[in-house]
């Protein structure tokens, strides 16, 4: 369902899972009305011997947006968004067809509708900001 849409669409979704990961207390969580008190330049590059990522700093303003339409949602629907985004990891290393039945059946929906679930929320993604 989600064939045609530009990538910048899953873009503005990993903009807005990455928000739900900040913070001292991570996880999905309800985006605070205001950003949070960050220094506002950008990451600075690591030394050689770190071994952590360079950290891509997340857009609060358009995550923002995200979440107001993740959560007008109905809770199986924000189940679906968690499995694909904030919560992944839950299913190990799954290929993205086996990670799909899982989370459909921990969920307890069909495939069909989980596919449809998520194809359904990038597309409102893609309206908000085109």
């Amino acid at each position: 369902m989600d064939e045609g849409l530009p990538r910048w669409v899953e873009d503005e979704i990993r903009n807005w899972a990455r928000s739900q990961w900040e913070g001292d207390w991570p996880g999905p969580r309800r985006m605070l009305e205001d950003e949070p008190d960050v220094c506002a330049f950008p990451p600075l590059p690591g030394h050689q011997d770190d071994d952590e990522p360079i950290q891509i700093p997340v857009n609060h303003e358009r995550a923002s947006k995200v979440d107001g339409l993740y959560q007008a949602l109905p809770l199986a629907e924000r189940r679906v968004v968690q499995a694909e985004y904030t919560r992944r990891a839950d299913y190990g290393d799954l290929p993205a067809h086996l990670r799909q039945d899982k989370a459909s059946r921990v969920i307890g929906i069909t495939l069909p509708y989980y596919k449809v679930a998520l194809g359904s929320f990038k597309q409102r993604v893609w309206r908000a900001f085109k």
